[in-house]
């Protein structure tokens, strides 16, 4: 519920809801794969970001992609017929990208245990194909970071999620 947000996270959220929290997203590669796996604790198959093509560790940035490909099986059983990427793990997903931002942030690689998902909104089913794109923002408070982000495919909004946890090394 947005109204157990802080007034900047709130804002933050509100208009995650409305456009892309960056305009000029590059495509260009600047975290592969491997520098990924560096960052974060997750592997195969839950390793749900492929690259990244934007940090802006001032501002707490970054934008990351996922292959829908590598989700084949998933899409196979969610649902046969009428295929669509699992809402939890759209939030997986910007918790993820959430996590490399921080790192990078701080670093060096940072531990996060998520302990509130404080809100979530899926506006457009995500079909088979081509790729998500997740666009996070990390707001810090001491020990606690939220991070509120956005699964885009095509060009449109089809999630947002506001997640907070405990942060630290």
């Amino acid at each position: 519920m947005i109204a157990t947000m802080s007034d900047e996270i709130a804002a933050l959220y509100r208009r995650a809801e409305k456009s892309p929290l960056v305009d000029d997203r590059p495509t260009a590669t600047v975290l592969d794969r491997a520098e990924i796996k560096a960052l974060l604790p997750h592997r195969d198959p839950f390793l749900l970001v492929d690259r990244v093509t934007m940090l802006d560790s001032e501002r707490g940035i970054v934008v990351a992609r996922y292959d829908l490909a590598r989700a084949r099986e998933i899409f196979a059983g969610h649902f046969p017929g009428r295929p669509v990427y699992p809402g939890a793990l759209q939030i997986e997903t910007v918790g993820q990208a959430g996590i490399i931002i921080g790192g990078i942030r701080n670093g060096a690689v940072t531990s996060f245990s998520m302990t509130h998902v404080q809100a979530a909104r899926f506006t457009r089913p995500v079909p088979p194909g081509g790729e998500i794109e997740v666009i996070a923002q990390v707001v810090e408070d001491g020990l606690f970071a939220t991070t509120v982000g956005q699964v885009m495919h095509g060009g449109e909004i089809c999630s947002v999620a506001a997640l907070s946890g405990l942060s630290g090394e």
